[in-house]
């Protein structure tokens, strides 16, 4: 009776563990979507003697998203300018920059979104020393940049993206001694996408 018993059981059991299963479809896979961007940069270019400089230049940038809120972000900016501070000298900023993104918030064809970025910044500069004499050169060093912005889809694959960032830099001052630089850039540029997220 026992043996009869434990057979009903397991006869019986999945016919009745059927009722308690969901008929929603099983949750699709998900792929990292790709991305690409490019387009325009303005630096507002903190000096060590206190002054600002406007630069104007190109942002480039991919994309890879994890999910629908986490990213991993590339930055490449280049940003120029014929004269810094009236000293003749031409300057310019070359930054690589890698970090993460998050999306915290999501309006179907728009989202906004933050990041974090670390890595290596090349600043051509000068700052007047005295009259018209000036210190000159190039300076590499480690650059952060903390930001965020919108992108908005406008069709298909094509989105539009604006963003503003406040970018650490080094450079000399007067007596060549290296000091901060608290620098704000703003981007803008359309965006290609790989894949549909």
């Amino acid at each position: 009776m026992g043996k009869v018993a434990v057979c009903i059981l397991f006869l019986v059991a999945p016919l009745v563990s059927q009722r308690f299963v969901t008929s929603a479809p099983p949750a699709a896979a998900t792929s990292p979507v790709f991305e690409a961007s490019a387009g325009y940069t303005y630096l507002v270019l903190d000096t060590p003697s206190q002054q600002r400089v406007g630069l104007s230049g190109v942002d480039a940038n991919g994309f890879v998203d994890f999910n629908s809120r986490w990213g991993m972000m590339v930055d490449s900016s280049y940003a120029r300018t014929g004269n810094v501070l009236g000293t003749g000298h031409s300057g310019n900023v070359l930054s690589f920059l890698i970090g993460p993104v998050f999306y915290p918030v999501d309006f179907g064809n728009t989202r906004i979104f933050v990041h974090t970025l670390a890595g290596v910044s090349l600043v051509n500069s000068a700052v007047p020393v005295k009259g018209t004499y000036y210190l000159g050169g190039t300076v590499t060093r480690f650059s952060y940049a903390i930001g965020g912005g919108v992108e908005r889809t406008i069709a298909g694959p094509l989105a539009m993206r604006v963003g503003a960032d406040y970018l650490r830099t080094t450079f000399a001052d007067s007596s060549a001694a290296m000091q901060f630089q608290n620098n704000v850039r703003f981007v803008t540029g359309f965006v290609f996408r790989f894949g549909n997220r």
